[in-house]
């Protein structure tokens, strides 16, 4: 697991040769992070708006029964 603070130890102040250290590392990270985290609620909206409109459907789909139900009791 990534820690969500800078790195530990000052680590991204001992960046060798070469190296963009580690705390560009953890910045990466975090970044992605908030990247996959704004993707899961984008599609958690999504997937209301269709649980909503199922739940509409299936509403109007109760409605429709109890009326053909009540319609048959009172012409039997």
């Amino acid at each position: 697991m990534v820690p969500d603070g800078d790195a530990p130890s000052g680590g991204a102040a001992y960046a060798g040769p070469g190296e963009r250290g580690l705390g560009s590392l953890y910045q990466e990270i975090r970044r992605i992070r908030e990247i996959a985290e704004a993707r899961d609620a984008g599609e958690g909206g999504r997937r209301l708006v269709e649980l909503t409109r199922e739940v509409e459907e299936l509403r109007a789909t109760v409605a429709r029964l109890r009326g053909a139900a009540t319609g048959a009791a009172v012409r039997a």
